[in-house]
């Protein structure tokens, strides 16, 4: 069976989105995560949709590139509607052009595993739960064939297979606009510095006031 070639030296060792802000309040989280990578082959972020799980995700793989040798690749799950197309998804995002059909055993899924079990890689499934279990199925069959493979995956669901460690993102906790805290206090706070930091980007001149203070809160 055929696997694909590997990428050329010096190719590039990710294909991650460059982030154009800073992530706000979750220092600790990531820190959490990357030590999960460290012992267990898939990590699942689970939590509301728009609650962060994505960005967080991102910024986690950004700083485990240099501990990958074969690199951390993104794979963007949300359009996917056909669980077949999985494969091609992950094939897409690592540069590998697979085979069309094929026997058992010679198709696309058989190359695309051929291919991963020599390497050491972190892959990160986004968007998993429209195919929650098409997506467990292929991550517990690529995480067999490839010892040196993570995952890392987001979903509002965990993807229950043997050896993932669930982490539950929780929403960044606002403060209470009918009892606020003193401006600087109330500046420290993770989601007020997320609100301003985008306020500011849209307006360079925004400032938490004592005037704004209950509207950034509410």
């Amino acid at each position: 069976m055929p696997a694909p070639e590997s990428p050329p030296p010096g190719a590039a060792r990710h294909n991650l989105p460059i982030a154009r802000t800073g992530l706000i309040g979750r220092e600790r989280e990531c820190a959490v995560v990357a030590q999960a990578l460290t012992a267990a082959p898939l990590v699942t972020l689970t939590g509301v949709g728009g609650g962060g799980k994505t960005r967080l995700a991102l910024a986690v793989a950004a700083d485990e590139v240099p501990h990958f040798p074969d690199g951390c690749w993104l794979v963007e799950l949300a359009a996917i509607d056909e669980p077949g197309l999985i494969p091609a998804a992950v094939a897409l995002a690592l540069g590998l052009q697979l085979p069309q059909g094929g026997e058992q055993g010679t198709g696309p899924e058989a190359t695309l595993l051929a291919y991963l079990r020599p390497r050491a890689l972190l892959l990160v499934h986004d968007n998993c739960e429209h195919l929650i279990e098409d997506c467990a199925a292929f991550a517990a069959r690529a995480l067999a064939a490839a010892p040196g493979l993570r995952i890392l995956a987001t979903s509002r669901e965990p993807l229950r297979i043997g050896g993932e460690q669930q982490y539950r993102l929780a929403p960044l906790a606002a403060p209470d606009p009918a009892a606020l805290p003193p401006l600087a206090d109330l500046g420290r706070n993770a989601a007020v510095r997320l609100f301003v930091a985008r306020a500011q980007a849209a307006d360079l001149a925004f400032r938490l006031t004592p005037e704004n203070a209950a509207a950034v809160a509410g």
